[in-house]
């Protein structure tokens, strides 16, 4: 698999992943292998895209096996955040990593990160943590990003491979989130 910068050209691609496996779209016995909380905009596409926040894999056939985002903490006054979104600014705010607040960090979202079916187990999702922190360590120095608490699977790869720790666990409409951070 080739891993490179998302174009524009992906937008559909990365909408009809995203929705694939998209928390309600899927069913119980399907979320226990983890899962997306949240589907973005066309607008965050771009947006991620154009900061060159979005890294996608391919297969040797171009189709789309998976995909990551790392994008800066929102700067637009004008614009409103999802609940979550606004939920983890809030609370960079107030949580301490490596013993600094975190707002006070050069500090970035991580996410989503997507992997199709068909392409995991094959090092993928280490593969992404690589080139991502090669690519941002001098732009950033802690990442953060949220997991349901009920996405275990999630839960531990995150803990395990990415090697990010639980801050604290926050609400957003009736469901729970572990707010996460690791180093870049």
């Amino acid at each position: 698999m080739e891993i490179r910068l998302a174009t524009l050209d992906d937008i559909p691609a990365l909408h009809a992943l995203e929705a694939r496996y998209f928390v309600e779209n899927l069913s119980a016995s399907e979320r226990t292998e983890g899962y997306i909380s949240v589907q973005h905009s066309q607008q965050w596409f771009t947006s991620a895209i154009a900061t060159d926040g979005i890294h996608v894999a391919t297969t040797d056939t171009g189709s789309l096996a998976g995909f990551i985002a790392i994008t800066a903490p929102p700067s637009d006054p004008n614009a409103t955040p999802s609940p979550i979104l606004q939920a983890m600014v809030d609370l960079a705010q107030t949580l301490d990593y490596n013993g600094t607040p975190i707002a006070a960090q050069r500090y970035a979202f991580r996410g989503p990160v997507l992997i199709d079916e068909g392409a995991r187990g094959h090092g993928l999702y280490s593969r992404f943590n690589a080139i991502t922190r090669q690519a941002y360590a001098d732009i950033f120095d802690t990442g953060v990003l949220f997991v349901s608490t009920e996405n275990p699977r999630s839960v531990h790869t995150t803990t395990t491979k990415l090697k990010a720790e639980s801050l604290t666990i926050f609400e957003v409409d009736g469901k729970k989130y572990h707010f996460m951070a690791f180093s870049f």
